[in-house]
């Protein structure tokens, strides 16, 4: 799931946009959460100095007695250089400043009717999971599978393989925490994942970074979880083609 972060001073302002918020991911069943409300910038960059994975954050502009909104954002892109940043503001002439700051803001909302500014946070949510889902392989953090009406953006980390079932491709994706069937095939995965992930069995892709071991004479690849995968014949001999080349 997308982390999201609103850093306010203004409690009312903090209240109305986690509803807002709130609301909309779960009316589009979006992958977005869990929405943490902090009311100032040391917090927030607390919260995120050992991020992981892109976030998204809802930003004011002035905080008295701290540093502004678009130093904020400055030090945020140090920590998640590819976060998705959207300005709150009472003000409606900022961009300028965004660009002296060179950040590039995903939007721009104006303080004011609760309706104008849901109609603002659904497009940038909607804007959030279109680019996720266009992202160049190997340069996002997630995968993105659909599910039955919605999309679910899975942090690469949390993947351990995906198992082909039957001929009806019917997938079982085996994370750390939840397994989820869908259907789609390993091909489609095997090229849109790329290179993170081996074609270890036509039944097995395997997210390399989680491998503890290759059993060659069990063929049998570990996963670092202790779960195990089965090796074919042609991925052991590339296996020890790339071994001998070592």
């Amino acid at each position: 799931m997308i982390p999201v972060y609103i850093c306010d001073d203004e409690p009312a302002v903090s209240v109305l946009l986690k509803k807002l918020i709130g609301d909309q991911i779960m009316i589009a069943e979006r992958d977005m959460g869990p929405l943490q409300v902090v009311d100032n910038p040391v917090s927030l960059l607390e919260l995120q100095k050992n991020a992981e994975i892109p976030a998204v954050y809802f930003l004011d502009i002035d905080f008295p007695g701290y540093m502004s909104g678009l130093e904020l954002a400055v030090k945020l892109r140090q920590y998640d250089p590819r976060g998705f940043i959207v300005f709150i503001t009472a003000h409606g002439d900022m961009m300028f400043e965004t660009f002296r700051y060179r950040l590039e803001a995903l939007d721009y909302i104006v303080k004011g009717e609760p309706s104008v500014m849901a109609e603002r946070v659904n497009a940038c949510l909607e804007s959030i999971c279109e680019r996720l889902m266009r992202e160049p392989d190997g340069k996002s953090a997630y995968c993105s599978l659909k599910l039955f009406d919605s999309v679910r953006h899975i942090p690469l980390q949390e993947i351990l393989y995906f198992e082909a079932m039957g001929s009806r491709h019917t997938l079982v994706l085996h994370m750390d925490n939840e397994i989820l069937e869908f259907n789609s095939s390993l091909n489609h995965f095997e090229d849109k994942l790329g290179a993170g992930f081996w074609r270890c069995h036509r039944s097995f892709l395997v997210n390399r970074s989680r491998i503890r071991s290759v059993q060659l004479k069990e063929n049998m690849v570990e996963l670092d979880n202790g779960e195990t995968c089965l090796l074919s014949r042609k991925a052991k001999a590339e296996y020890a083609s790339a071994l001998r080349r070592v």
